[in-house]
C-alpha cells in the first residue's frame, strides 16, 4: 500500500467499519475496565489509516492521519497529535459532566480548553533527536451558579478521574516487541514486552467493510488552512512556555463543548509549529450501540499509534534505511471514568503495549535502532513517559 493515498482509497477520514472476525482482528483481553487495540499500516508518504476496536463499547472505527507541508505531508487528514488532544479533551468533559450531575451543580454551555505542549531537540537524521511533553493545562468557561472554588474543584476532580489522565500524570514507560522478517526479535534501547509477539496482521484493513460513509456533516473536517493558520498567529501570536537552549516548542489548543444530541464538538487548534485547524465528533454516551462518532479512548489510542509510525517512517526515509513494509498494532489498557462509571476511584492505565512488525533487506541491529530513534522522538510515547500532570490554567473560570 506504499503507493496508496488517501484520495485515492476516497473515503471519510472517520468513520465505521465492519468485518473484523473474518479478517481476524479481535479485541485485547480485558484488564481494567476498558481495552483498546489499534492496527496501523503506512500509505504513500507520511500518510496513514489505522482501525481501532474498543473492548468496552465493541465499536470499529477507521480513522486517517497525515501532515502538513512543513513535514511533507499533503494536508489531507488531522495529525496524530490531533487525536490525543481530542481524546483528553473528550474524556475530561466526559467526568465533568458526571461529577457535575453528582454534585448537583448546573453548568451552561460549558467549554472545555486542553493545552498540549510538546518539544523536540537534537538532530532527527542523526538520530539524537529526543522529543518531551510539558504538563497540559485545562481551563473551563461556563455559566453556573456554583462558586469558583467549588468549579475548580469540580474539574481537578473530573481530570482525575479521567482514565488517560493516568497516562499523563504518572511515569509510564511504553512496552515493545518487534518482529523483523516474520521473526521475533528483541527491541534494544526500549522497554521490552515480557511477552510473545501478537501475530503479524499483515494488511487486514484493507479487507475492512466501510459503513456510513455518507455522514453529513463528516466527523472530521478541515476549518482553516495550514497557510491562513500560520498568518493568524503570526499576526498574534498565544502565550505558550518559552524554552530553553535548543528546544523547539509545539502547542496545541483543543476547544471541547456540548452538541445538542450529547455528543461533543472539538475544534483542535495547533499554533508552534502550526498546521491546519480541524473539528471532531466524539461520541461518549453510555449508549454505545448508537454511538455515531469514535469515543475519547479510541481517539486517544490511536493518536498515539499514528504518532509512533510517522516517526518510524521519517526516521528510515531521512537515515535511508529502506523499509518494505511497516505495521503496528498496540494495546490500551485503562480504567473506566471514575465519575462516569459511578467508582469514585482515580483514572489509570497501564504502560502503551506495541508490537511492531518491519519488513526490509537491513540487518537486525537496524531494525532494532529505527524502534529506538522512534520512541525517542514519538511526543506521545513522551507524553506518557514524562511525569507531566495536568494544571489548571489561571483563566477566569465560570461566569
Amino acid at each position: 500500500m506504499a503507493d496508496t493515498t488517501l484520495e485515492d482509497l476516497g473515503l471519510p477520514l472517520i468513520h465505521p467499519v465492519t468485518g473484523l472476525e473474518k479478517a481476524g482482528l479481535k479485541a485485547p483481553q480485558d484488564r481494567h475496565g476498558q481495552s483498546i487495540r489499534a492496527w496501523v499500516r503506512s500509505l504513500n508518504g507520511i500518510q496513514k489509516e489505522g482501525v481501532t476496536l474498543s473492548g468496552l463499547t465493541g465499536r470499529t472505527w477507521r480513522f486517517a492521519s497525515d501532515e502538513g507541508a512543513h513535514l511533507g505531508g499533503q494536508d489531507q487528514a488531522p495529525n496524530p497529535l490531533s487525536y490525543v488532544a481530542v481524546g483528553m479533551a473528550g474524556s475530561f468533559m466526559t467526568e465533568l459532566i458526571a461529577l457535575a450531575k453528582a454534585r448537583g451543580i448546573a453548568l451552561a454551555n460549558p467549554v472545555l480548553v486542553v493545552e498540549n505542549f510538546y518539544y523536540r531537540d537534537g538532530s532527527f537524521p542523526k538520530g539524537t533527536m529526543v522529543s518531551g511533553a510539558l504538563p497540559p493545562e485545562v481551563s473551563l468557561d461556563c455559566q453556573s451558579d456554583a462558586s469558583r472554588e467549588d468549579l475548580q474543584s469540580l474539574l481537578l476532580d473530573a481530570v482525575a478521574a479521567a482514565p488517560v489522565n493516568g497516562l499523563v500524570r504518572d511515569e509510564k514507560v511504553s512496552l515493545f516487541t518487534l518482529t523483523h522478517n516474520g521473526i521475533q526479535i528483541d527491541p534494544d534501547g526500549v522497554d521490552r514486552l515480557d511477552t510473545n509477539a501478537l501475530p503479524d496482521p499483515g494488511d487486514p484493513i484493507a479487507s475492512l467493510s466501510p459503513r456510513d460513509t455518507d455522514r453529513n456533516p463528516p466527523l472530521a473536517e478541515k476549518t482553516m488552512s495550514e497557510e491562513d493558520m500560520a498568518a493568524r498567529i503570526k499576526s498574534a501570536p498565544p502565550p505558550a512556555p518559552v524554552l530553553e537552549g535548543t528546544k523547539k516548542l509545539l502547542h496545541l489548543r483543543t476547544y471541547c463543548s456540548l452538541n445538542d444530541d450529547g455528543t461533543y464538538h472539538c475544534l483542535r487548534e495547533q499554533y508552534a509549529q502550526s498546521s491546519s485547524s480541524w473539528t471532531f465528533t466524539v461520541d461518549d454516551r453510555s449508549d454505545s450501540a448508537a454511538a455515531i462518532a469514535p469515543d475519547s479512548g479510541s481517539y486517544f489510542a490511536i493518536g498515539l499509534a499514528f504518532c509512533f509510525m510517522t516517526q518510524i517512517g521519517r526516521f528510515a526515509h531521512m537515515a535511508k534505511h529502506p523499509l518494505t513494509g511497516y505495521r503496528v498494532v498496540q494495546d490500551l489498557h485503562l480504567t473506566r471514568g471514575g465519575a462516569s462509571s459511578g467508582s469514585g476511584k482515580g483514572g489509570t492505565g497501564d504502560p502503551v503495549e506495541t508490537h511492531v512488525f518491519m519488513d526490509s533487506e537491513t540487518d537486525d541491529a537496524t531494525v532494532q535502532n529505527i524502534v529506538r530513534v522512534a520512541e525517542r522522538t514519538c511526543f506521545l510515547h513522551a507524553l506518557c513517559r514524562d511525569r507531566a500532570k495536568v494544571k489548571l490554567r489561571r483563566d477566569p473560570i465560570g461566569a
